[in-house]
């Protein structure tokens, strides 16, 4: 793209033989494109090739010597790439009738993926165990779990702004990177944790509404036993009371039987009512016993995936390096 020379002319650098060999060092800036391959990313190696040619001596005016540069030479890399190694190729190409020479300098850069590990993908997955730690931790009733689902939808929001920083820090391509990859699968399991635990709380308020305590059945199924519960519940709506009672004959005596028979209803109502709250709240703790062992089976199922799918990302980090095709071209 650009070439920018270091150095005046007065000022380069020749070393002359005693046979008449000249050799002159003309050091430059050079600015080249490189077509880079992303799919990797952040663990990508790319191979990036600077081109020199003369645009008017040919092969049989211009002598080439393309030998490949010294061990301890000065390419080094920086913060973010790391030279592996440089390969130098000599080749022949024609133009207008005549054959010329070309030099490609090719640069085999490996990515440093140290930055990208601890400002991204580390809280990436900080954020999604503690948010399915949040959404499956066992609750008591509705309050909490909807809560969770609160708790789910705000780490669905932090992770779509770590998307947005991993957006910003990549090329443009039409392919998705193998860190993009990572979030979206991380967002999709959050995202279908909250679902279930959505599910779950529409499905343990019908369940609790039924006032009935759960089948054998459903027992069976989680392999649990169920509770045994003393309940002296009075029950006598499918029964009429029929009784003789010995009325007194006084008036005086009178109202205090009916004064001390409204005080006996109305303690049989409120017995009847606590007794009543007592058997359902004790049908919502039995529902809400099935749910927390569910709540634990998916604790442990998206725990296990998210820190599956954190393996499979890494894995990438411990694979040998590529080396450089044989067909690559500038």
């Amino acid at each position: 793209m650009d070439t920018k020379d270091m150095l005046t002319d007065n000022r380069y650098d020749l070393r002359v033989d005693h046979t008449g060999k000249v050799k002159i060092n003309i050091p430059q800036y050079v600015s080249c494109i490189c077509r880079l391959n992303i799919e990797q990313f952040p663990f990508d190696t790319q191979f990036c090739a600077v081109a020199l040619a003369s645009p008017l001596l040919n092969a049989e005016e211009m002598d080439v010597n393309a030998t490949q540069p010294p061990k301890d030479s000065y390419f080094s890399g920086n913060a973010e790439w790391g030279v592996i190694s440089v390969t130098v190729r000599s080749m022949k190409f024609l133009e207008d009738g005549e054959y010329r020479v070309e030099v490609h300098y090719i640069l085999q850069l490996n990515r440093r993926p140290i930055y990208y590990i601890t400002v991204i993908v580390a809280p990436t997955f900080l954020i999604s165990a503690l948010s399915i730690l949040g959404i499956f931790s066992p609750g008591q009733n509705d309050g909490p779990r909807g809560e969770k689902v609160s708790l789910g939808l705000g780490s669905l929001l932090a992770m779509t702004v770590l998307l947005d920083i991993v957006a910003g820090a990549m090329p443009k391509s039409n392919s998705i990177p193998l860190l993009g990859f990572y979030i979206i699968f991380v967002i999709f399991l959050c995202a279908l944790a909250v679902t279930i635990s959505m599910g779950f709380l529409a499905f343990s308020r019908k369940c609790i509404q039924t006032e009935k305590f759960p089948s054998v059945f459903a027992y069976r199924c989680l392999w649990m036993t169920p509770k045994k519960f003393k309940m002296n519940y009075w029950d006598t709506n499918g029964c009429v009371e029929q009784f003789q009672a010995l009325v007194p004959k006084f008036p005086d005596l009178i109202a205090i039987w009916n004064q001390i028979h409204e005080i006996a209803n109305a303690q049989l109502v409120y017995k009847k009512k606590v007794e009543k709250q007592k058997f359902k709240l004790a049908v919502e703790k039995e529902w809400n016993r099935l749910f927390m062992r569910f709540d634990y089976f998916f604790l442990f199922l998206f725990e296990a995936i998210n820190l599956l799918i954190l393996v499979v990302f890494l894995r990438k980090a411990w694979l040998p390096i590529p080396d450089l095709p044989e067909d690559f071209s500038v």
